[in-house]
Parts: structure tokens; sequence; C-alpha cells
């Protein structure tokens, strides 16, 4: 009260540092994202963009993940430290690199050539098997199934190759036509007339009188089919025997036999009258 007489008294304010761990921003590749959410990304993104900001402007925060990116799932860590500098939280977020769709064939080859869906390749008479390349262009993740290569025939044979990609639903379809020639064997595997072998270009004699003959005639080629004329209404002298032998392929061949018969030797009279008697 005398106003010279002074006293200092002092208290300490013991304000704690903030602890503070919680994020203002969190978002990848622009979008706004939480600790335990999923982002699913394009097949072949390799990096995503991810921003962090803390509240605190005093916090800190170590940001792993979001680089080298492998299909399947990747994740994307940011550890916050708050200013106190023991207080921490973590945020994770799963990226999910989606499978590769490509279905589609980087070589395709039938025997060696190169082909294409809908192609159509001639073969041979006989082929029954093609050796086929098929090689994805996703070759590490992407399956290939080939049907239709083997157990050919004449005609028309259809190959498939079917590409299921990483994905597991994408798929393509590719199919080729094996057109296998047919037979082109005009060939008899039997050529008898009356029990005896015959061949193109031969003469048979026939006794007196034969109006007919039998003609046995049996393909080499089972598909190939056959027509006989001139075995019947003989007359004296040749008469041409002809078989038509027409192919698998629609080829033909023509063996023509020469059917002799010789001038009747009968010198028996059926009826001999003088005077009537």
């Amino acid at each position: 009260e005398d106003g010279v007489t002074t006293a200092t008294y002092t208290v300490t304010m013991n304000i704690p540092l903030n602890n503070d761990t919680t994020l203002k921003t969190f978002t990848i590749d622009g979008n706004d994202v939480a600790d335990g959410d999923t982002v699913s990304v394009e097949f072949g993104t390799t990096e995503v963009e991810v921003v962090v900001e803390t509240n605190d402007v005093n916090a800190s925060f170590v940001l792993t993940g979001g680089t080298d990116l492998v299909a399947g799932e990747n994740t994307v860590t940011v550890v916050v430290t708050a200013e106190d500098g023991e207080t921490t939280q973590e945020y994770n977020v799963t990226v999910v690199v989606l499978p590769n769709t490509d279905a589609s064939l980087a070589t395709f080859q039938v025997n060696g050539v190169d082909v294409v869906d809908g192609d159509v390749l001639d073969l041979e008479y006989g082929v029954t098997e093609v050796e086929v390349v098929a090689v994805a262009t996703d070759a590490e993740n992407a399956t290939v199934e080939v049907s239709g290569n083997t157990d050919l025939v004449s005609g028309e044979n259809t190959l498939t190759v079917t590409v299921t990609a990483a994905d597991g639903e994408s798929t393509a379809v590719y199919t080729v036509t094996l057109n296998v020639a047919f037979n082109s064997d005009t060939s008899l595997a039997t050529f008898q007339v009356n029990g005896n072998d015959v061949a193109d270009g031969d003469v048979v004699d026939l006794e007196h009188y034969t109006t007919s003959v039998e003609v046995s005639v049996e393909t080499t080629d089972p598909d190939a089919t056959f027509e006989v004329s001139g075995a019947e209404d003989l007359t004296v002298g040749e008469n041409l025997l002809i078989v038509s032998v027409t192919a698998a392929d629609g080829s033909g061949q023509d063996y023509v036999v020469t059917l002799n018969v010789p001038l009747g030797n009968n010198v028996e009279l059926s009826t001999f009258t003088v005077g009537g008697n």
C-alpha cells in the first residue's frame, strides 16, 4: 500500500503439444478415401497420385505405397505422427489393379501358316490332324484352349481356339475351317465278269447265244460310287461293258471291257417238212 514495497508471483502454465493425428485431406487420383477403403484402378496401372494433408499443420506423416503397383491388391499406407511426437495413427487403403481383360492372340498358326479368325485352310486328302500354335498376347496370365485339330475327316472341319483373359471372364473365340479334300481314288478293288478277274481294255470271249453276264465290282475307296452298263441284252459280236466310277471328290474314270459273243453254231432244224409231212 505504501506504493514502494513489491512482490512478484509466477505460475507456469504447461500447455501440452497437440496430439491430433486426423487428416484434412486424403485422396487417391483425386478421389476422397478413408482408412479401410478399397480403390480399383485399370489393368496396367503402376502408380497412383496420393494427396495427404493433416488437420494439424505441425503433425507429420510418412506415405508408403502408391508406386510400383502390380496386378491385384496393393496397400497405400499413411502413418501420421502428432505434434507431441508420440501419438500416431495409421491409415490404410487397398488399391486393386484390375486383371487384364485382353483375350487376343499374338500368334495363331496352323501347320506353320499364319491364320486369323474366319480363315479357310485347304488340306490334302487323308490329313487327320494339324499342328496349331496359339499364343495369347497376355501369355503369362491368359489361358488358351484348342479343339478340333485332330480326328479330321474329308470335308469341312472346324478348328476352335478359345482364349480366356486373366480376369477369368473376358473370352474370345477364334475359328478356322479346315477343308480336307475328298479322295480322288477311282481304282477298283474287284472287277470280275462271270467270276473271272478282268481289267480295263480286256476282251472276254463268251459262249454262243450269251445275252447277259454277271459283273462284280468293288471300289477301293468305299466312298466312291459306280455304275455298270452293257452287261445285258448282248448281241452277236462285240459288246462294250462299261463300269463308270465316280470318286469321292467327283472325279471319274471308265473301265471298258469288250464282251465278244460269237456267231451262232446251232445247225439243228426246229421244223423240217416235205409236202406237209
